[in-house]
Parts: structure tokens; C-alpha cells; sequence
């Protein structure tokens, strides 16, 4: 961050020096104003007359009747400045004057003072002046004598007493009211957090895209940290930025980005929080912003992007709570990020796998190449029509490409027969499917394609293999690889016979719908006919497609 000249760092010095000053002045104001309201409230407890003091300075601040006379004599104001507690002054002239601080401070002072009659009311001549210098006419100062109140000494210091007492207890009352709603907006706010949290936590799934989850955090931090500006902005595994915002001010990309700037060399072990920005260097740059907090989302070991809140609402501030909940969401969004790249890695490695072991069946059955994958590419069509999607589709694509892996254990003769096959050469043949299961069920990764390998010779009337399953038992995925596999394979030309025509093929499908193929995967073949014939010779005139190039 470039630093300004030594007249700007001069400037920002003295700005910080008049805040200073001015802060000081606002808690001075507060203060006077709470002795205000207190010294009111004890007036109504009493019934008396009161005046509020600045003993250091000798200035009434306040009274609680406009019509009050400010009779007190001068040993009574040199008492108010020294005054630690309740003080009653008895003068022989039947007036008693109390007083007691309500601030004592080495620079400030307040205090509460008045006075009441003891035995009789009087117009004594310190009252007649004092009504005099206020212009009072005769009748008001009558009228005055009329309302003042007549109470012993002993009285006097009971009733005042007891009502110091009372307002310290309802001062303290409020102040646990306080502390009670305090904890009750802590733990509103708390619940909202832990709430916000599970929901991130459940929608940490491979096939939840960072963009959604990070709406979802955007959305969810609105509620809960009311701020004119909350960001969100990462790259996702694509290298394609992400860049989700709600701000009132249109704290943009670029913005952001010079922001983060500003703390290339900030340890970013704990969120960056800022307070009164206007007081820092940053105000320079910055001149709109005033507080905000930072956080990296990261997995720990790389860094995604960046969860910026700035200029909270109501005047207030940034705590750990905010850092805390924004550190949080930031953890899960850089773990899930993180998730996705090696989810990536591990696809590519899989399929790259999956080439290997098709290029392999490819060179030891040249007749049959392209096969698997017109059958993976038909089975993911018949399944879309049926209304699957997402996993689904990509697993029976695997399953697909995959399903004649087993022929690798099948003798090459036999594969590459002219000829009708003999009885015993046609049950090694049928080996196949468990052969191929066999080859990949040691692969967790492969795991929910098995049953499509094992079990897409099975026939829906049980006179299929390897395990004669009936019906329904037939998992979906091979009863959809099964009609995918026989269209295929009746359509398509051999050394020993060309492919079948359509038309008869079709008839073949409606004689088996229900016995030996499923009647809703057959439904399903002839509502997207045109689209399989469709595929089936586009994927011909390009033999050199590449495998997982239509994986959803």
C-alpha cells in the first residue's frame, strides 16, 4: 500500500487528535444527560424541587421545575462541590438544603441540590430577592410558598434516602432487562448462525455447484449481518470467476479487488476486522468505507477468493460474532471448492481408465469397435426419456461403455468365429458379464455401474444369465443397457451377416416388449426412435469421437 506524504500522515495525526477531543466531549454530554434524567426521576419520587450542578464550573444544568427558586446560599454551593454523599444543611432560618453527586469525577462533576422547609414556610428575605431577580409579582411568589414542602431533618433524609435506594434498584433492574435482552439476542443470533451453518454443511455434496452454495451463504449472511455491502467472490475449479454481491453503495469486482490489495502482506490466520476506517490511512483510498471485515476462503492450503462485509448498519460494529460466522462459511466453501477439484481429478483419472480398458477390448474385438460406446450413448437417451438424470446418467454411460469389458477373458477365436458358434463356445460367451464384474468390483469408484455389466443379458420372463433374475428384480440400469445392447447389435453389420433393418428389428423389440426386454424401456425406444436412428449414424460417420465426450 503506497503511505502518503509526511503533510498527509501531519493532516491524519491532528484529524485523529480532534477525534479524540470530540469523543471525549460526546461522553461528557452523555453524561450530563443521564444525571438529567436521574435527578427528574428522584424529583418525581419526592415530590421536591431540584436543581442539577456542575460543581466544578458552578453552572445549573438543569431543574426539574421551571418555576423553582435557586435559593443557595454561598456555604451551601461551596458544600455541593465537596459533597461524597447525601448531605443535609440545617440553617437557623428553617431552611434545609440537601445535596448529593451523581458523577465524581477528576474532570467532571454532577450534583443534585434543593431545599424544604423544617418548621413553617417564610418569606425570608433571601427568597424575596431571589423572587425579586427573577421579576417575579407578588401572587407568583405565593402562589410558590403555597407548593414547597415542609419535612424535618429526620424526614427529609428518609424520604430522600429511600428514594436514592429505589432508583438504584430500578437502575439496576433495568440494567439486568438489558442484559437479559442482550443474552437473548446473543442467542437468537447464535441459533441463526448454528442454523445457517447445517444448512451449508447439508448442501456440501459433490453435485451442489459452488455458485448455488455460495448463494445460499449470500443469502443467509443478509439475515444476519445487516450491512450496506456482504460479497462473496471466488474462482471455481473451471478458473471462472464467481462473483456474488449485495450492495446498496455498487461495491463492484474491480473495488474489491483493490481492497484486497491493500493487505498483501496481512496474515490471514484470523479474519481482518476494521473499525472506524475514516480513522485510518485506508480512509485515503477509501473515503466511503468506515468498517468492515475480510476473510479468505480457503481449504487451508489454497486460496479461492475472498467474503468481504463492510459499513454496518445502525452506527455499529464489526465483532468477533460477524468474524467468526464469516470465517466459518468461509472454511466451507473453500473445503467444498477444494471437494470439487479433486472430485475433478479423480473423473478424469476414471475415465482415462475407462479409455484404457475400451481401447483394450477395441484391439482384441475389431469388429465390434464403437459398440460400447453407441450402447453407452442409447442407454443415457433411453434413460433421459425415462426422466433420470444428474448421477444416473453419467453412471449408465459408464456402464455402458463398460458392459462388454468382461469379453477380454473371452478367447479371441471365439470373438472373431465367421461362423454359428458351437454350444460350448457360446457358454463361454455367455461368461462374459461376470467376467467383467468381476474385473471391476474391487473399483469403489465403479461400484453403482456393476449391476449394468452383471446383469444386461438378464430377460425380463427369467430366461436370462448369468443369475436368471425376473421382472422387476432386474436392476434398471441392465434392463436399460439390455435394449440399448440389442439394438445395437441386431443393427449393426458383422463379418458372418449384415446389420438387420429397422423395421424388422422394431418388430423384434414389440414380440420381446414384456418378455424379453422392460415394456417401459421398449415405450421409451420408440417415443425417441428418430433421435436413436439419429445418433447411431452420426456417431458412424465419426468413428473418431472420444470417449466421455457425452457425459452429462
Amino acid at each position: 500500500m503506497a503511505i502518503g506524504t509526511t503533510d498527509s500522515l501531519k493532516k491524519l495525526s491532528n484529524f485523529s487528535k480532534c477525534g479524540g477531543e470530540w469523543d471525549r466531549n460526546l461522553q461528557k454530554e452523555a453524561k450530563i444527560d443521564r444525571a438529567i434524567r436521574q435527578m427528574k426521576r428522584i424529583s418525581e419520587l419526592t415530590g421536591l424541587s431540584m436543581f442539577c450542578f456542575d460543581s466544578i464550573n458552578g453552572i445549573v444544568l438543569d431543574r426539574t421545575n421551571s418555576q423553582s427558586l435557586p435559593f443557595l446560599p454561598s456555604d451551601v454551593l461551596d458544600e455541593i462541590e465537596k459533597a461524597n454523599g447525601l448531605t443535609l444543611i440545617e440553617s437557623a432560618n428553617g431552611i434545609i438544603h440537601f445535596i448529593f453527586p451523581l458523577v465524581d469525577e477528576k474532570n467532571q462533576k454532577i450534583s443534585i441540590a434543593g431545599f424544604v422547609f423544617s418548621k413553617e414556610k417564610q418569606k425570608l428575605t433571601e427568597i424575596v430577592l431571589a423572587a425579586v431577580e427573577r421579576e417575579w409579582a407578588s401572587d407568583e411568589l405565593d402562589s410558590w410558598l403555597e407548593k414547597q414542602r415542609i419535612l424535618d431533618i429526620k424526614s427529609l433524609h428518609a424520604l430522600l434516602s429511600l428514594a436514592i435506594l429505589h432508583f438504584e434498584e430500578e437502575q439496576q433492574l433495568e440494567q439486568l432487562n438489558d442484559e437479559v435482552d442482550n443474552l437473548s439476542e446473543c442467542l437468537d443470533e447464535t441459533f441463526e448462525e448454528i442454523s445457517l451453518l447445517h444448512e451449508v454443511a447439508q448442501h456440501l455434496k459433490i453435485s451442489e455447484s459452488p455458485e448455488q452454495l455460495g448463494k445460499l451463504c449470500l443469502d443467509r449472511i443478509e439475515t444476519l449481518i445487516e450491512a450496506d455491502t456482504n460479497i462473496i467472490w471466488f474462482e471455481d475449479q473451471k478458473n471462472i470467476s464467481q462473483f456474488m454481491s449485495h450492495s446498496q453503495s455498487g461495491f463492484d469486482e474491480l473495488t474489491l479487488a483493490r481492497l484486497v490489495a491493500q493487505f498483501d502482506n496481512y496474515n490471514f490466520n484470523q479474519p481482518l476486522v476494521i473499525n472506524q476506517v475514516e480513522s485510518s490511512l485506508l480512509s485515503l483510498e477509501f473515503p466511503d468505507l468506515h468498517n468492515l471485515v475480510l476473510v479468505p476462503i480457503s481449504d487451508g492450503t489454497k486460496s479461492y477468493g475472498w467474503i468481504l462485509s463492510c459499513n454496518l448498519l445502525k452506527s455499529e460494529e464489526y465483532g468477533t460474532v460477524q468474524a467468526s460466522l464469516l470465517n466459518s462459511i468461509a472454511s466451507f466453501l473453500g473445503t467444498h471448492l477444494r471437494n470439487i477439484d479433486l472430485y475433478a481429478q479423480q473423473e478424469e483419472l476414471m475415465l482415462s481408465f475407462v479409455k484404457s480398458f475400451i481401447s483394450t477390448l477395441d484391439a482384441k474385438d475389431p469388429y465390434t469397435r464403437g459398440h460400447s460406446e453407441r450402447v453407452a450413448l442409447i442407454a443415457q437417451q433411453l434413460a433421459k426419456q425415462l426422466g433420470y438424470s444428474g448421477e444416473f446418467l453419467q453412471e449408465i454411460y459408464l456402464s455402458g461403455l463398460l458392459h462388454d469389458i468382461g469379453k477380454i477373458g473371452v478367447d479371441d477365436g471365439i470373438l472373431r468365429k465367421e461362423g454359428k458358434l458351437t454350444d460350448a463356445e457360446y457358454l463361454q460367451v455367455q461368461n462374459h458379464p461376470m467376467i467383467g464384474y468381476k474385473i471391476l468390483s474391487g473399483i469403489k469408484k465403479l461400484k453403482n455401474i456393476l449391476p449394468g455389466i452383471r446383469n444386461h443379458h438378464e430377460q425380463i420372463d427369467g430366461r436370462g444369465y448369468p443369475d436368471q433374475l425376473k421382472g422387476a428384480d432386474i436392476p434398471l440400469m441392465a434392463r436399460i443397457i439390455a435394449v440399448a445392447d440389442a439394438y445395437d447389435a441386431m443393427g449393426s453389420d458383422r463379418p458372418y451377416r449384415n446389420g438387420m433393418p429397422l423395421e424388422k428389428l422394431e418388430i423384434i423389440f414389440r414380440e420381446g416388449k414384456g418378455f424379453q426386454w422392460d415394456s417401459d424401456v421398449i415405450d421409451a425406444y420408440f417415443e425417441i426412435r428418430e433421435e436413436i436412428t439419429q445418433l447411431s449414424q452420426k456417431y458412424n460417420e465419426n468413428s473418431e469421437t472420444l470417449v466421455g465426450s457425452c457425459v452429462n
